[in-house]
């Protein structure tokens, strides 16, 4: 069984992965989640990635190297997920991406979605994308053993 954390919030460019009933967090703000799960062995996992880059509050293009980044991250988390018994052609992979209003972020960051819908273009069920538009950031909550996957808005649910 994997060793649970203390502090449940997942921080951006962190992932976690469980094979216990555990609801794993992550404050979105420009960011995105992406929440794998195995429901045929009740493990999940949950990576925190950034949308996009910004300076000063406003986005900038992401760069191969903020990608390659990305890619090696994701192939850490997807190992990790695998090494907890999740089988890929399994998973039910969701990402959920939080844009703030009037940030110049109209359009997504379609970079960071190409990759992780090109990556699991082979597992057995598509590909699930929630863009979320709001001003502040949000809260996701994902039951790592049932899948579940709960928003909140994130200024409420810190304070």
């Amino acid at each position: 069984m994997v060793a649970q954390p203390s502090d449940p919030f997942i921080q951006l460019e962190e992932y976690r992965v469980s094979d216990a009933a555990t609801v794993l967090m992550a404050l979105l703000s420009a960011s995105l989640a992406v929440c794998l799960h195995d429901d045929t062995q009740g493990v999940g996992g949950l990576l925190h990635l950034r949308y996009a880059a910004t300076y000063e509050g406003r986005p900038v293009e992401l760069t191969d190297n903020t990608l390659s980044s990305n890619l090696l991250l994701l192939d850490r988390f997807c190992k990790e997920m695998r090494g907890i018994g999740a089988r890929k052609t399994s998973w039910r992979v969701r990402l959920v991406g939080h844009i703030p209003r009037n940030s110049g972020m109209e359009m997504p960051a379609a970079s960071v979605i190409d990759l992780l819908r090109a990556y699991f273009a082979d597992t057995r069920l598509p590909v699930e994308c929630k863009e979320i538009k709001r001003d502040k950031g949000i809260l996701l909550r994902f039951d790592s053993h049932s899948g579940r996957i709960v928003v909140t808005d994130g200024v409420a649910a810190v304070a």
